[in-house]
């Protein structure tokens, strides 16, 4: 039966760890004291096997439980989990090591190394895609609403973890970044000359403010010349409108084209 005197179990405690030490500094083993110990070991060959008997037995009794942790206390194995990975990054990063494989050396003074790196990512784009198709939460598995990634919890917490300035810094470098490269700025589908295509313009302009929300009616270009005022006729296309200027024989500084859609707000074929 457990001891329930704090006292008795200090002393206990106690008088276990000077025998422990008494016997690992005469060479015997720890458990029994008589034999010598296994190579490597603390403890002899029959002390070793009880105790892995033992503790296939307590597993497997845990196990058909449903119990975490072979039974023993989740609390208490969290912790000395978490101070075991501490030591182990702390000593892998002092020795220039990946600290999630050990074995490779990371470049361009990161802690991971390119391979683990990669491994992770894909990891996380196969469970990203997993929870957002049965809409839940991609950072806790709650259930989510209006096709969102992120539960309200996350999202609140996210928005107070990160800075707006480095959440800015990082948007502005994707974005330069992706433009620079031709890519759609949202989905990084080739572009030409544009910032996205027309997919994703179609979707930001409907996500944007009620001022630049997309016209429900058909597209109209109005084109105008600006030293009479008349209008010289309105289409429904760009390259329409282009005829018509090329017909009248005026110049693009001498008219006036008003839409009320823009172009990259018209919805994908």
């Amino acid at each position: 039966m457990p001891m329930t005197d704090p006292a008795k179990k200090q002393e206990r405690d106690r008088r276990n760890r000077q025998r422990h030490a008494a016997r690992a500094a005469g060479g015997t083993c720890t458990r029994c004291g008589r034999a010598r110990p296994e190579p490597g070991l603390k403890v002899c060959r029959e002390c070793a096997d009880k105790r892995r008997a033992a503790e296939r037995a307590r597993r497997e009794q845990a196990r058909q439980n449903g119990l975490p942790y072979a039974g023993r206390d989740p609390e208490q194995c969290r912790r000395a989990d978490r101070a075991g990975d501490r030591s182990r990054r702390r000593a892998r990063l002092e020795a220039g090591l990946c600290t999630s494989c050990g074995r490779r050396r990371p470049e361009d003074n990161r802690s991971v190394c390119e391979p683990c790196r990669e491994a992770r990512r894909a990891l996380d784009r196969r469970r990203y895609a997993a929870r957002r198709a049965a809409d839940r939460c991609v950072r806790c598995k709650q259930l989510t609403v209006g096709g969102l990634s992120r539960c309200g919890r996350c999202l609140a917490l996210e928005k107070e973890r990160v800075s707006p300035e480095r959440e800015s810094a990082v948007n502005k470098k994707r974005y330069f970044g992706r433009r620079a490269r031709g890519e759609c700025v949202d989905c990084k589908a080739p572009v030409r000359g544009a910032a996205r295509c027309p997919r994703c313009a179609y979707r930001s302009n409907s996500r944007a403010p009620e001022r630049h929300l997309v016209s429900m009616w058909p597209p109209q270009i109005a084109v105008i010349e600006l030293e009479t005022g008349d209008e010289l006729g309105v289409f429904e296309t760009e390259s329409e409108a282009a005829a018509c200027i090329a017909f009248a024989r005026l110049r693009p500084d001498q008219v006036e084209i008003r839409s009320n859609v823009p172009l990259m707000a018209l919805p994908p074929a």
